[in-house]
């Protein structure tokens, strides 16, 4: 078997970096650098890169109000003397909303037409490599090809600077009321559900499905975001070929977590089960202490009942949900 080269092993200690900081886990760079010490350079330039980014989404608060361009290369102002607002190319950027393993999320204006955007940015980057880069555009284009009232649609996919970027419809608030009951939370499931099964009907595969990817309008609409793990469905298979683990551990398919090669729409219909459980139940069916110990609890246990923890769940959507859950994809809805 031959060696992995000193990109691909880089490019995996990156992936596993930000899966496990996308997870919540605070890793000890130092000790990172330690044991790759023929890396040093290389996750030094990626560590300078994310602190770059970091600087200026704080900047976004600091400052009098002023005009400025971010490229691939930053800015070589000081945190104290940079301006509260920045343009990139033709995107007014006014604050940090969200961040991933791929990206960064601001919210934004166009400037030539005068609306509020949701732009992202690749994460790494000057560290960007073709890889990272085809997967961003991946993940715009999987989005861009469907069109459904629940998706959230993209408007723009370019390069600025050296630095790729798309822009979408801007959701707001964001955030789901945590007392809609029981029939709202369904509601709000079979409109979720029927957006995901419109990717699946054009050969899209989400893969990262779960609750902080699905974003409320001001009316509590739902709308399915985030495709940066999408894969598209190969042939009349319903298959798509992974050689990783990817995704979120709580709400990842068994078969995700085992990292088989061969996934099928099925892992979407378990993590929108491992959804509707948590908006029932107010608790993910698996979470472990760490990354490890969630996978392995996603690929041998068995959740709790919902009805133990939400006695106002009837039997019947009981039996929906964990339905969805089956360990054996092939005994999950097939839609």
């Amino acid at each position: 078997m031959n060696e992995p080269s000193r990109e691909q092993k880089l490019e995996s200690i990156l992936d596993a970096y930000l899966q496990a900081t996308d997870a919540g886990q605070k890793l000890d760079r130092e000790e990172l650098l330690r044991q790759h010490p023929e890396l040093a350079a290389d996750l030094n330039d990626f560590f300078a890169d994310q602190e770059k980014m970091d600087r200026f989404a704080k900047s976004m608060h600091k400052g009098p109000i002023g005009e400025a361009t971010i490229g691939a290369d930053g800015s070589s102002e000081t945190e104290n003397t940079l301006p509260r607002i920045r343009y990139f190319g033709d995107y007014e950027l006014l604050e940090e909303i969200a961040r991933g393993g791929m990206g960064v999320v601001f919210k934004a204006r166009q400037v030539s037409l005068n609306r509020s955007v949701a732009l992202k940015m690749i994460l790494k980057g000057e560290l960007a490599n073709d890889a990272d880069v085809q997967r961003f555009r991946d993940e715009a284009e999987a989005a861009a090809n469907l069109d459904h009232p629940h998706i959230v649609p993209i408007y723009e996919i370019g390069e600025h600077d050296g630095q790729q970027y798309f822009s979408m419809k801007l959701i707001g608030p964001g955030q789901r009321r945590a007392d809609l009951g029981v029939k709202e939370t369904v509601r709000i499931m079979i409109l979720t559900a029927r957006a995901v099964h419109h990717a699946h009907q054009r050969g899209i595969l989400h893969r990262d499905l779960k609750p902080g990817n699905i974003l409320f309008d001001e009316n509590g609409a739902p709308h399915v975001a985030d495709f940066g793990l999408a894969k598209r469905v190969g042939g009349d298979s319903g298959m798509t070929r992974s050689g990783a683990i990817v995704g979120t551990p709580s709400y990842m398919a068994p078969e995700q977590a085992r990292a088989e090669k061969v996934l099928t729409t099925a892992v979407d219909v378990y993590s929108l089960g491992a959804i509707l459980y948590e908006w029932l139940t107010g608790q993910p069916p698996f979470h472990g202490n760490d990354v490890l110990a969630t996978l392995f609890m996603v690929a041998t246990d068995e959740p709790p009942r919902p009805r133990t923890l939400n006695p106002r769940i009837d039997r019947d959507l009981e039996t929906i949900c964990l339905k969805c859950l089956n360990k054996d994809p092939a005994r999950r809805y097939g839609s």
